[in-house]
């Protein structure tokens, strides 16, 4: 299924992402990664969710957390900053409804991920927490791609209230 709606999100962004402007916010697709990546690495042994195989062929494509955590990070992210950022609108408004119709696309996939069980939640974590996480974090990419150092200044006390929040155990880091 993984599969499926990778395959999905690579279309849309052949469709609609804007790829000539590219490198202007490659350095928020960088930073979009590398946020993933940091909770993938400190929540190693404390995850909030964790990815299932889940398709008609079993488990013989070998598919675990981590290959479709990378999976998502190279396809699904670039892909969703070549539309959200490369077609940002200019207006305040515009943006705000901008974030709300991402929030949603993103809650729309991990619901669906979550029902049909490729996707568990752990540690005090639901469905809530990611629309207000996505939220944020939609929020955070804009800031981010007009200023870079205030969107890494604004993550860190978001890093932090997250991980006192949900009780993340000092031993729980690597």
């Amino acid at each position: 299924m993984i599969l499926i709606f990778l395959l999905a999100y690579a279309f849309l962004g052949w469709k609609f992402g804007n790829w000539k402007d590219f490198y202007s916010y490659y350095p928020t697709l960088l930073f979009f990664i590398i946020g993933d990546l940091l909770s993938q690495f400190l929540l190693f042994d404390y995850s909030m969710w964790e990815f299932r195989t889940v398709t008609p062929f079993g488990d013989s494509l070998h598919l675990n957390h981590t290959i479709i955590s990378l999976s998502k990070m190279a396809i699904q992210y670039t892909v969703t900053i070549a539309i959200f950022i490369g077609r940002l609108p200019s207006g305040s408004w515009g943006r705000v409804g901008w974030i709300l119709l991402w929030t949603g696309i993103y809650g729309l996939t991990e619901g669906l991920s979550h029902l049909i069980g490729m996707m568990t939640y752990h540690n005090g974590w639901h469905f809530g927490w990611d629309l207000l996480f996505n939220l944020m974090m939609f929020t955070v990419l804009i800031v981010h791609h007009k200023n870079p150092v205030l969107g890494w200044i604004i993550s860190i006390p978001i890093i932090l209230f997250l991980m006192i929040h949900f009780h993340v155990p000092y031993s729980a880091l690597k």
